[in-house]
């Protein structure tokens, strides 16, 4: 198990990256090495299962609907960014080769590096970070077929594909007609919101506090989209 509870002490590293680029660093720091494909997913399912755990929205990406599944609206441009800042490391003349929308399939190919520098742009909160390992740890084992597969039974793509604004390439799957933030609001959400918000504000007491709740957010139920209708 990977323990991130040191990140505390760089939170004025992480503040310089969007919420988005602090996803990217956890997950590429966790495995190493993820191709771009597996990526894209990981993070949707990140902000997905962030929605249903806390009941509200961690990086506020909407996700664009290709054929493979949802991918961040800009990706290439959002990973060539943390490129220039050495924050990971990609083949960067691959990654923006021109390609036709449908062929998101080759982005598996692609490997983003973990480099001296990406632990300078983790996410501060012991909570977020625990909560990023544990859909990597659930997830980023899955073969792209597989991966396909469980993004495709998630109740966004599920409300995406009955939609009938639904496009094979192009629209939205986070957003409100495809998810609305107040059906994931609850006592058990709103207790884990709050113990976030006072994590992000008072980031370095409580040491053993945050240490427990990092042991219960790597055994979130639900991380298993995979067992929805």
């Amino acid at each position: 198990m990977i323990s991130f509870l040191s990140v505390i002490h760089n939170k004025h590293k992480s503040m310089q990256f969007s919420l988005l680029d602090q996803v990217t660093a956890s997950i590429v720091f966790q495995m190493e090495s993820v191709g771009v494909y597996h990526y894209n997913k990981l993070t949707y399912l990140t902000e997905y299962l962030f929605i249903k755990n806390f009941g509200k929205r961690l990086t506020n990406e909407k996700f664009i609907k290709l054929p493979h599944g949802p991918v961040i609206s800009d990706y290439r441009k959002q990973i060539t960014a943390l490129y220039s800042k050495s924050i990971i490391n990609v083949n960067i003349e691959e990654l923006n080769k021109t390609r036709k929308l449908n062929d998101d399939l080759i982005q598996s190919k692609i490997e983003i590096l973990k480099t001296e520098n990406t632990a300078n742009a983790l996410p501060s909160e012991v909570m977020v970070n625990s909560f990023i390992q544990g859909v990597v740890e659930r997830y980023g084992k899955y073969s792209v077929t597989e991966l396909e597969t469980i993004v495709y039974s998630t109740e966004p793509v599920i409300r995406y594909k009955e939609s009938r604004f639904k496009k094979l390439i192009g629209g939205y799957v986070l957003d409100n007609e495809c998810i609305r933030l107040k059906d994931h609001k609850n006592p058990v959400t709103d207790g884990r919101r709050i113990a976030l918000e006072h994590l992000r504000k008072y980031p370095i007491i409580n040491r053993e506090q945050q240490i427990e709740l990092q042991k219960e957010f790597l055994d979130l139920q639900q991380f298993r989209p995979v067992h929805e209708s």
